[in-house]
């Protein structure tokens, strides 16, 4: 009790001055405790949060991109399933190739083409295993209207059948009528025959 009671007589012997100047100090002391103990803290918190919101945002936006791409690719990979489906349905089996290419052998001989040279290749499979190409080494002779008309007929058919290599030589006269020489590579499309022997394409 007695130290108290110096405490309050110190106190008010202080000058005003001091007084004010002691309780600015004490709430200052206060403001820097609260300051480097609670706001400091917290500040550093909430920039973590923020970078960590701001990678978020990233985050989202990349893959916000990548969903859009991804469906595209999907409908992409649709489509593509679907033409390719539409290009199995023409592709025979490879016995029905053969026949195809000896009528398409007749067909120039009946169209008026005299047939030179009608060599089958090597028969290939194609390497992602959809497809074996048959060629045909061909040299026909005949007037230049009738091979226009006799190539008209490979185009038009239901299977694939590409003509590359075409060359025609000088035209001629022949037996009162004019001939070119034509000289081209046939090749037909076949499907694969699958491990069984059997063709894996659709009937």
């Amino acid at each position: 009790m007695a130290l108290s009671g110096l405490n309050l007589e110190s106190l008010r012997s202080i000058p005003l001055a001091q007084k004010i100047a002691l309780l600015g100090l004490f709430l200052a002391g206060i403001v820097v405790g609260f300051y480097y103990y609670v706001v400091e803290p917290k500040t550093v918190v909430i920039s973590s949060l923020q970078t960590e919101i701001t990678k978020l945002d990233t985050d989202i936006q990349s893959l916000t991109i990548k969903v859009k791409h991804l469906d595209e690719l999907i409908a992409a990979n649709k489509q593509l399933e679907i033409d390719l489906a539409k290009k199995k349905e023409r592709l025979p089996p490879e016995e029905e190739a053969v026949m195809l290419l000896k009528q398409l052998s007749d067909l120039g001989v009946k169209l008026g083409l005299d047939i030179k040279l009608w060599k089958p290749g090597t028969q290939t499979e194609d390497p992602s295993k959809l497809f074996v190409r048959m060629p045909v080494s061909v040299e026909v002779a005949g007037g230049y209207h009738t091979a226009a008309l006799f190539f008209d007929r490979i185009n038009k058919l239901p299977r694939i059948i590409n003509v590359s290599d075409l060359k025609m030589g000088s035209p001629r006269i022949e037996q009162g009528r004019v001939v070119t020489q034509t000289v081209f590579d046939l090749v037909a499309f076949a499907a694969p025959q699958d491990k069984k022997g059997t063709s894996t394409a659709k009937k």
